[in-house]
């Protein structure tokens, strides 16, 4: 007689319907109430959020959806870490796959067998059954694997830019006790279970479970298999305990760091989808001025918008953030990170987590200049808890470079210079609470057109004797050469301003100046906090250029170059539609590759070229400035190992940190130079006026003035050129 076929198939409530359906009752019960407290959680937070102002994330929904699906399901900006990226990702792709496995015996328990019946309904039976369990077992190791990699990362090599608290132990154990404890369930179940009479244990397809299975061998070996009564009574034990921990997972998740499972992919959705380089205005500004107590910037957490606050629950603290922080590394006040969870800590009203390790409850802190009206004690109001002093200091908020490198990092898609520049625009145009090096700058940009302090009309003295022609003098050109203020006052950038205008004489560019009808783009004035200022620099330079017609404007400085082309088209600019906006390095790129500029001539050096924050991070251009250097014969290009293109170190003078002193107890552009120099260059090439100024007083204040040449990309092109008659 032909022996029995035994269908592999999976018996749900296998060994705890020996009670009835006490173990059913028990699960649903714990998923009703687990779904009850997460989601009163939820609805908690997004009451939190819905505190904030307006703010319209709802344009551009096919991008959106596309950039949503590509970080989610691709990892993309996790996996740009690749270290912490790939633990991250085998913990994602594990627990996703257990969840949909979980899924899928849910829906034949509860959907396919009750409506189709034992034989139809029956998913999880026969080759199905068996790669179901292969996969599970497989990512389910992979789960562990990552979550065993997140603890030892955590715990035993305790990494700085992670900081630890009481939930993130928790959460992790508890998830490790999932991950681990399924797959004793798992083995337990093999070495006792029998299926059609004959052991599950002894059937081929069971070796498919390889992780059960293995463990099936040990609990046979010790005396746990075959029907044994320990056996048995250990999987009931773990089977409701397993039950019980996923349930505590699920319920704790708005109250943990794991919140950022529902909230980062949410943040993700409604990032920001203007230009990078652009930061936010101000709603209403005219109309807030006019107000009795008007309200700029960001004073306190009733500031910040609904989807800022969103930030707040989306930031997993991975301090990725802080790792690429130039201030941060200087040993400035400044971590990224903490400027985010200082105010998630407030928002939640949960003790405050200082970057020096303080803890700080929220009764606490000061409430400034309000007073209770009966003469009592304050009442601390959250919302209203002045950050200035309380959550953040000088040091910390002025020493941002606003280089864009912590949103560039975040994989949870904050945006970190926007809040930093919030709070600026309160100390500037509210409480006047700013250094005096800023009030310098501002107070140039106001009564001079210049944060140099220096008289208008000493703009054009930097191009004597090269019979450059005024916009104003012929209406009409191609090309308006927007020359900024670092080009037209400060003594080394006019150098490469020059050398910017013979490159155009040569290749018979038609182009002219604004000469002095040109002042500061604003952009010092905007990341320095004083938007009113700014607006009317924009204003003043968006009507001079609409007397004119030209086709191109044209800037050897990124911040202009960025300004002009990001932030003018808010307030009316024409950047796009009337006219291109293009950084030197690609016009001077474009002029090589037609041949209207030749480089013959052999410079025969080493050169390390350094990207600037404003037309790296900010505009994505890394190509151009590099084609144009290899176009140069002779001259050998390398690389700041691990710290080029997007993971450029900013010089330090972004922010308007170039007019003001060293925050950190080293100082960045002196550490950015150690990067560029490691492969022993004899010349650092750059294409910002910023970085110069910087760099300059980099090599000279550490030895370097004799061995290392500052050379600007069009005065290293113009060397290579034949000369002409």
């Amino acid at each position: 007689m032909d022996e029995p076929i035994i269908v592999a198939i999976r018996e749900i409530y296998w060994n705890v319907d020996r009670f009835g359906k006490l173990a059913p009752i028990f699960l649903y019960g714990l998923i009703l109430v687990t779904s009850i407290v997460m989601t009163w959680g939820i609805l908690r937070d997004i009451g939190r959020w819905r505190k904030g102002r307006p703010d319209a994330r709802i344009d551009q929904l096919p991008a959106r959806t596309v950039e949503f699906l590509a970080q989610v399901f691709g990892q993309k900006k996790v996996l740009r870490d690749r270290r912490p990226g790939m633990m991250h990702a085998l913990i994602f792709f594990g627990f996703l796959t257990l969840f949909i496995g979980t899924d899928i015996i849910a829906v034949e328990e509860d959907f396919t067998l009750p409506m189709m019946g034992e034989d139809a309904g029956k998913i999880l039976a026969g080759t199905f059954y068996q790669s179901y369990e292969f996969i599970m077992d497989t990512l389910g190791l992979v789960f562990v694997a990552g979550l065993s990699w997140a603890a030892w990362r955590r715990y035993r090599i305790k990494e700085p830019r992670l900081d630890n608290r009481r939930t993130d132990a928790w959460v992790l154990w508890v998830l490790l006790f999932i991950g681990i404890g399924g797959f004793l369930i798992e083995g337990l179940r093999i070495a006792n279970q029998e299926i059609g009479g004959i052991p599950v244990y002894e059937q081929a397809w069971a070796r498919l479970a390889y992780v059960g299975f293995a463990l099936a061998v040990v609990f046979k070996a010790i005396g746990l298999g075959e029907g044994s009564a320990i056996g048995l009574n250990l999987h009931i034990l773990l089977w409701f305990t397993h039950a019980a921990a996923t349930g505590a997972f699920i319920a704790t998740l708005p109250f943990s760091k794991f919140k950022h499972i529902f909230y980062t992919p949410l943040n993700t959705f409604f990032r920001d989808t203007a230009p990078r380089g652009a930061l936010e205005t101000i709603p209403s500004l005219e109309a807030e001025i006019e107000k009795d107590e008007p309200r700029l910037g960001i004073a306190t957490l009733g500031d910040l918008s609904w989807k800022h606050r969103l930030d707040l629950d989306a930031c997993m603290r991975c301090g990725r953030c802080q790792s690429v922080c130039p201030a941060h590394a200087s040993g400035a006040d400044l971590s990224p990170k903490y400027i985010i969870t200082k105010l998630h800590d407030l928002m939640r009203e949960e003790p405050i987590h200082f970057k020096d390790g303080t803890i700080k409850l929220v009764t606490q802190l000061e409430m400034g200049e309000q007073e209770d009206k009966e003469g009592g004690v304050v009442a601390v109001d959250n919302e209203q808890v002045p950050l200035y002093e309380n959550l953040f200091t000088e040091n910390e908020l002025w020493s941002c470079t606003t280089c864009y490198a912590c949103v560039h990092e975040c994989p949870a898609m904050i945006e970190h210079v926007d809040d930093i520049v919030g709070a600026r625009r309160h100390l500037t145009m509210i409480a006047s609470e700013v250094p005096q090096g800023v009030k310098r700058v501002l107070e140039g940009i106001e009564r001079a057109g210049n944060p140099w302090r220096l008289p208008a009309g000493e703009r054009t003295a930097w191009a004597e004797g090269l019979d450059v022609p005024i916009m104003a003098e012929q209406e009409a050109a191609d090309v308006l050469f927007w020359v900024g203020c670092a080009p037209s006052y400060d003594e080394r950038s006019k150098r490469v301003a020059r050398a910017f205008v013979q490159l155009l004489q040569q290749a018979g560019v038609n182009f002219a100046i604004l000469g002095d009808e040109e002042t500061c783009n604003g952009d010092p004035a905007r990341r320095m906090g004083e938007e009113l200022l700014y607006q009317a620099q924009v204003e003043q330079n968006i009507e001079t250029m609409k007397q004119y017609k030209f086709k191109t404007i044209v800037t050897t400085c990124p911040h202009c170059f960025n300004t002009i082309k990001n932030e003018y088209p808010q307030f009316g600019g024409g950047a796009g539609v009337d006219y291109d906006v293009i950084h030197h390095t690609e016009f001077l790129a474009r002029l090589v590759a037609e041949g209207k500029l030749k480089p013959v001539k052999p410079l025969g050096e080493k050169v390390v070229y350094h990207d600037p924050c404003y037309i790296g991070r900010y505009n994505d251009i890394y190509d151009a400035p590099r084609e144009l250097l290899k176009s140069i014969p002779g001259l050998e290009l390398v690389e700041a190992p691990d710290r080029n293109r997007e993971r450029s170190m900013c010089c330090g003078g972004g922010g308007g940190n170039v007019w003001l002193e060293g925050w950190g107890k080293e100082q960045v552009n002196y550490i950015r130079l150690e990067q560029l120099t490691e492969a022993q260059p004899a010349t650092l090439a750059m294409s910002c006026p910023f970085c110069m100024v910087m760099f300059e007083d980099a090599a000279k204040n550490t030895g370097r003035d004799e061995s290392l040449r500052r050379r600007d990309i069009a005065e290293l092109l113009l060397d290579a050129l034949e000369p002409t008659a």
